[in-house]
């Protein structure tokens, strides 16, 4: 029996209750892990050396850098990770400049929770450090 491999997963949100509600939707026994938890993109920079996440869930408008500018960062430090953007807001110039610096991907927070799960499932199959 062939074992499933786990998505290891940093969230960057500023906001407590919006990282709560992630990991509540990732049942016991779900193939994503919560590895890491950041209030903002330095917090996020320190803990990515830490945990090693295959996927990055950063908020495009993080208080301290910009989306794009924080998976140019990410991407740097890190170029194993996948970055997820989630944002509220369908910015085409934000979106864009995100994917420009590297972002494997693009979700709406009023988007559907299977979808988050599939982008997150999806980027983790891409990442380098795919077992």
């Amino acid at each position: 029996m062939r074992r499933r491999k786990i998505i290891r997963v940093l969230i960057c949100n500023r906001y407590t209750l919006f990282r709560e509600g992630i990991k509540a939707l990732l049942p016991d026994g779900s193939p994503i892990r919560i590895v890491g938890e950041a209030a903002n993109a330095e917090q996020a920079l320190r803990l990515l050396e830490l945990v090693h996440p295959d996927v990055v869930l950063l908020d495009a408008a993080e208080p301290d850098a910009s989306g794009s500018e924080a998976t140019r960062r990410i991407k740097a430090l890190d170029p194993h990770v996948e970055v997820l953007i989630v944002s509220l807001y369908d910015d085409e110039p934000l979106i864009s400049n995100c994917m420009d610096a590297g972002a494997a991907g693009w979700i709406r927070k009023n988007d559907q929770s299977w979808r988050l799960k599939q982008a997150i499932h999806t980027a983790g199959r891409r990442s380098h450090r795919a077992a």
